[in-house]
């Protein structure tokens, strides 16, 4: 798509940046949880109880599961979205490049400069991609809520 119509480039890369977000997302939630980690001490077996490590569990599960069920929507979206807006552009070039629609006389083929009414098409998918990537953010706020609840820390028994 991008030799016949380089100017719709930029907007194809939305559903990667937005895939890269996902990323960003896990990459959070590991900085947060390898913080709580403690190291055992010296005369105490533990200081990092089963509740810790079962909520980190639960948190990492979280956010990567839902990142998951995001990329893969974002990347279905941004692909249908990316071939459905090019081969929108392509039609109404083909439409205003005939003989009776080109009193101009700027000739058929070469660039899409007009892309018409793709540019709608492109907005619906923008949205579908934003809504795809919500996904990821709610596991996301959900895995901080959970590393942020209380610690449960091992008691010293003598």
């Amino acid at each position: 798509m991008g030799v016949g119509h380089p100017n719709g480039i930029i907007k194809n890369l939305v559903a990667i940046i937005m895939a890269g977000v996902l990323g960003i997302y896990g990459l959070i939630v590991a900085i947060i949880i390898g913080n709580n980690v403690t190291s055992p001490t010296s005369g105490v077996s533990n200081n990092y109880s089963q509740f810790s490590g079962w909520a980190h569990l639960a948190a990492g599960l979280c956010c990567g599961f839902t990142c998951l069920a995001a990329g893969a929507a974002t990347g279905i979206a941004g692909e249908v979205g990316i071939i459905a807006s090019g081969l929108r552009a392509e039609l109404n070039h083909a439409k205003n490049s005939r003989g009776m629609m080109n009193v101009g006389g700027s000739g058929g083929g070469g660039d899409i400069v007009d892309e018409g009414d793709a540019g709608k098409l492109y907005i619906g998918s923008v949205t579908i991609l934003s809504f795809s990537g919500a996904i990821g953010l709610y596991g996301f706020i959900v895995a901080l809520i959970i590393t942020s609840s209380d610690s449960y820390s091992c008691d010293s028994y003598a």
